[in-house]
């Protein structure tokens, strides 16, 4: 068989894929319209598959369950274009390579504040569902602790240039409160915030809560 006899099989299979992660998309932008419209319990596997123009039964397949398609959105929204884990991604890196703690924290708002734009709208899905689903509740406890792991990186890196007002455990509680999904909302959907006024209000909080010189002149 010669090489040019297997380019019809592998441009196929090339195909097959890329109709396949095209479904894939379709499947999942349905599902977060219908979630951010309709609310968890509102919305069904059959009306996704239909705002997606698939059978209920490719949703089944490729998702296994609703609440496995909720979790894919989280986890897609946090980590973006990339599928690296976050500390792995280009911004973290970033901020652990800076070597001045301001300059680390603006990395870091910067970084974040698009993060939580695209996340923390489905974050307040799973937290009311979790109220009456125990498979909820068990995504949201993972995804707390997974964020809470993954700020420590920045305390860690923070504390490697110099150190902090609080200690290490209370540095993390402030950094927690000040980017949970649940604040991000307030600011933005309630009072209106853009997403670039949360990034300077997050990066000014952190630097005058956590570095010793965080006055507005630096001193």
């Amino acid at each position: 068989m010669t090489r040019n006899e297997h380019r019809p099989r592998r441009y196929r299979s090339e195909l097959r894929r890329d109709q396949a992660e095209q479904t894939r998309a379709r499947v999942l932008s349905a599902a977060q319209g219908l979630f951010e419209e309709r609310g968890y319990e509102g919305t069904s596997i059959a009306a996704i598959a239909r705002a997606a123009h698939v059978s209920a039964e490719t949703v089944y397949a490729r998702f296994g369950n609703k609440r496995a398609l909720l979790g894919e959105l989280v986890h897609r929204a946090v980590r973006g274009d990339d599928r690296a884990p976050v500390p792995e991604q280009i911004g973290p890196r970033a901020v652990a390579a800076a070597v001045d703690q301001r300059e680390q924290l603006r990395l870091f708002a910067a970084d974040i504040s698009p993060r939580l734009e695209r996340a923390a709208p489905l974050v307040t899905i799973v937290v009311g569902a979790a109220r009456s689903d125990p498979e909820l509740a068990e995504l949201l406890a993972t995804l707390r602790a997974d964020r809470l792991k993954n700020l420590r990186h920045l305390v860690d890196a923070l504390t490697s240039n110099g150190p902090l007002k609080l200690d290490a455990d209370e540095s993390l509680d402030t950094v927690w409160a000040l980017t949970s999904p649940e604040l991000h909302q307030l600011l933005v959907r309630v009072r209106g915030w853009t997403m670039y006024r949360y990034r300077d209000w997050l990066a000014t909080s952190l630097t005058a809560l956590l570095l010793p010189d965080g006055g507005p002149d630096g001193t």
